[in-house]
């Protein structure tokens, strides 16, 4: 049987506030980060020092410990969150996936979509001075 653990992913100093609540709250958490020397991997219950842009890894040491995430916790780590995507995904968790992690995190890719997205001309409804003005992109 599974434990049943919050996660962060990225536990430098952003990440102590949510660790003390979750354990507040009673959750076991688990903490990853590349730092050895990051706080929050000191403040965690368990704690993995894993390059946290492989979300294989990350769940490869939650299934050798005997973890189950329930949620990741926020923390701000920019284009890493593809990795909480690939982990909600996994665990079927609730939150951001990894297509709309990368989609959001990826500005080349975010700007591709949108050119996708606009290529058709927005009509003005109304008429006037309409915010919803475009030629096509």
């Amino acid at each position: 049987m599974s434990q049943k653990v919050a996660l962060v992913i990225g536990a430098s100093k952003e990440s102590v506030f949510a660790i003390n609540e979750a354990k507040k709250a009673g959750l076991k958490v688990v903490a990853f980060d590349g730092n050895k020397d990051a706080i929050g991997l000191k403040l965690a219950d368990v704690s993995y020092v894993v390059d946290i842009r492989d979300p294989k890894n990350i769940i490869e040491k939650l299934i050798g410990g005997g973890y189950e995430p329930i949620t990741i916790l926020p923390v701000p780590i920019g284009r890493y969150l593809i990795t909480t995507g690939s982990i909600n995904d996994y665990y079927k968790l609730d939150g951001v996936s990894y297509k709309a992690a990368d989609l959001c995190t990826d500005k080349l890719l975010f700007h591709k979509k949108l050119r996708n997205l606009m290529g058709e001309t927005i009509k003005t409804i109304g008429g006037g001075g309409s915010l919803l003005t475009r030629e096509k992109i």
